[in-house]
């Protein structure tokens, strides 16, 4: 959950928001400070211009008439007031005033500071107004008790609408994805979900769909082309089969039938080429319907190696059925039976005499399985992936007969069954495994 997509950028979007209030928060702090010392400033300002007026007209005494008179009149809340002379005698309030004139602030043990201002006077006396910061301190609390109150929440409701904003847009995201993979995987009809809002994941799943459709229909050309040479072919193949047919038996010598008899093998190859060839492409353009019905594995696979038994043991090979449970599956009987039979020739076909070739049937983890495994040369690992492509042959296979589509049409039947057929390397040999879908 850390390192998705969607954590990082709730995490991004919530830190960002979260830098944005500080930083406004600081702001507002330092402004209100500042613009409330400003205002006490100005009332300390105020007040030593309207004593400097009388001290000007009237002298010393008339000043300290007018600072006893504030503090008479407020005992309370008030400025501070201090009259230093010369010696460094004060009276009314106790501050030390500092030796420059001006503007400083002084810390006071136990309490807030002070703002000062202070004025030299003749004769070495020198005037000093002050206020109490602490109605400054505490409306600062105050704001930074109220900001965290406001602060904390906004960073939740934040996080939460980070968390919405991402999942919908993963969702779209991983919708995307799904259709690619089932897109790789499946079929090319899979196409983009497209939304009415026309936004930007719109507009690229809809460059996507079309590519796919470009995909799709040369993809069809392809198939149709090679159906119809397929196709086409096989009709004067077939009266070509059936006019060597009748040479071999009208043939003049031995010698003749022989060659005639090696000249109809090879065709027969030609012919179980396109036979081949025809049924992958009904397979893959869909264009015949697959039966659905129940379809018992074992027994298929008992029929097969029966059928298989004597062709093995006439070529000094030998086949069985192992782990032969009753194992069900839906799908299309016959089909099945071809893929196994494709499977059985392949591995008795390509490998050296006394190879032993099993067939078993089983289930993993609740899901069908057909398996056909031989103890014979086995295909490297570079070649597994490749070994399922069409007219895909290893070197020494080429003198061996077979077109290189067995395994093509049996992945290709696998995958209309929603099967995945999985080449495993033994140590010797090969095993085949196709794994059938759960049932629901």
């Amino acid at each position: 959950m850390l390192s998705s997509s969607g954590f990082r950028l709730t995490a991004m979007a919530a830190g960002l928001f979260a830098a944005c209030t500080l930083a406004l928060c600081i702001l507002i702090y330092l402004g209100l400070r500042d613009d409330m010392e400003d205002q006490l400033r100005a009332q300390i300002r105020n007040e030593t211009s309207q004593l400097m007026g009388d001290y000007n007209d009237d002298g010393l005494e008339e000043l300290r008439h007018d600072i006893s008179e504030r503090l008479e009149r407020h005992p309370g809340n008030r400025l501070r007031y201090t009259l230093t002379n010369s010696g460094g005698v004060s009276i009314f309030d106790r501050i030390e005033l500092p030796e420059r004139g001006g503007w400083s602030r002084l810390k006071q043990e136990g309490a807030s500071d002070l703002i000062v201002l202070t004025t030299p006077l003749d004769d070495g006396y020198r005037l000093g107004i002050g206020a109490d910061t602490r109605i400054v301190g505490e409306a600062a609390r105050a704001l930074r008790h109220a900001m965290l109150v406001v602060v904390i929440p906004a960073l939740m409701l934040s996080l939460i609408a980070g968390l919405l904003v991402s999942r919908r847009f993963l969702a779209r995201v991983e919708n995307m994805k799904s259709t690619a993979e089932a897109v790789g995987r499946e079929s090319l009809s899979a196409r983009m979900p497209v939304s009415p809002s026309g936004d930007e994941f719109d507009s690229l799943a809809g460059t996507i769909n079309q590519m796919l459709d470009r995909i799709e229909a040369l993809v069809r050309d392809v198939r149709y082309v090679s159906a119809s040479i397929a196709h086409d072919l096989r009709t004067p193949l077939g009266h070509l089969r059936q006019r060597l047919e009748h040479l071999v038996e009208t043939a003049d010598t031995p010698a003749q039938r022989h060659e005639l008899a090696e000249t109809t093998a090879l065709l027969d190859e030609v012919l179980a080429t396109f036979a081949a060839l025809l049924k992958i492409a009904e397979l893959e353009s869909r264009s015949t319907p697959i039966a659905a019905e129940t379809v018992e594995l074992s027994d298929i696979a008992g029929r097969v190696v029966s059928t298989f038994a004597a062709v093995a043991e006439a070529e000094n090979k030998s086949i069985s059925l192992v782990s032969a449970e009753p194992v069900y599956v839906v799908g299309d009987a016959q089909l099945i039976t071809q893929m196994l039979v494709n499977l059985v020739e392949n591995a008795l076909r390509h490998n050296q005499p006394s190879v032993h070739v099993e067939v078993g049937v089983s289930t993993r983890e609740g899901a069908a399985q057909l398996l056909v495994r031989d103890n014979g040369v086995g295909i490297p690992e570079g070649e597994l992936e490749n070994a399922i492509k069409p007219f895909h042959r290893l070197d020494r296979s080429r003198t061996t007969a077979g077109s290189g589509l067995g395994l093509s049409l049996a992945a290709s039947i696998a995958r209309h069954h929603g099967a995945e057929l999985q080449l495993r390397k033994l140590e010797p040999g090969l095993e085949v495994r196709c794994l059938f879908p759960r049932p629901a």
